[in-house]
């Protein structure tokens, strides 16, 4: 992400950031509301009453409420949606980096775990260093039975029973 956005921070009473709930933000609607004083009210401050319309006075009262929760919650999912097919992306080329060059590291712990001695495995090694494809088949197998069977059929004899 700080590739993407940098290491800037926003900041003030409506910043959300990933970790943030997207419920809707609470509003001080006293901070929004607009008096429009007439003669039937006095402004001094020992009488100075909010009067709602129903009690029958001219005082004009308006609220501003216009949340912006909705279009900051769909930009937020935009966003993050974005960001995981970026992620997804990475991944997939990293996947795809790996199937395509020869991981020697990894071929070399999955015959030692057939129990081959060194000379076995310097033949196999050999075999899969004359023959790439054969070495990025043999690194992306995950059943043992499969892989004991290609590395025996490349040093030319059965394999031996499972102890």
């Amino acid at each position: 992400m700080e590739c993407i956005f940098g290491n800037d921070t926003i900041t003030g009473d409506r910043a959300v950031s990933g970790f943030d709930n997207f419920l809707p933000m609470p509003v001080d609607e006293s901070v929004n509301e607009l008096d429009t004083p007439t003669e039937d009210t006095d402004p001094s401050p020992t009488h100075s009453r909010k009067r709602h319309a129903e009690e029958g006075t001219t005082t004009a009262r308006r609220k501003y409420t216009k949340h912006h929760d909705d279009d900051s919650h769909r930009s937020l999912a935009l966003i993050a949606e974005s960001s995981k097919k970026i992620a997804d992306a990475i991944h997939m080329q990293a996947t795809l980096d790996t199937l395509n060059h020869v991981n020697w590291q990894l071929i070399i712990e999955k015959l030692e775990a057939m129990n081959l001695d060194l000379v076995d495995i310097m033949k196999v090694m050999k075999a899969f260093r004359s023959d790439d494809d054969l070495a990025k088949v043999f690194m992306s197998l995950t059943n043992t039975t499969i892989m004991r069977a290609l590395v025996f059929e490349q040093l030319g004899r059965d394999p031996p029973p499972f102890l």
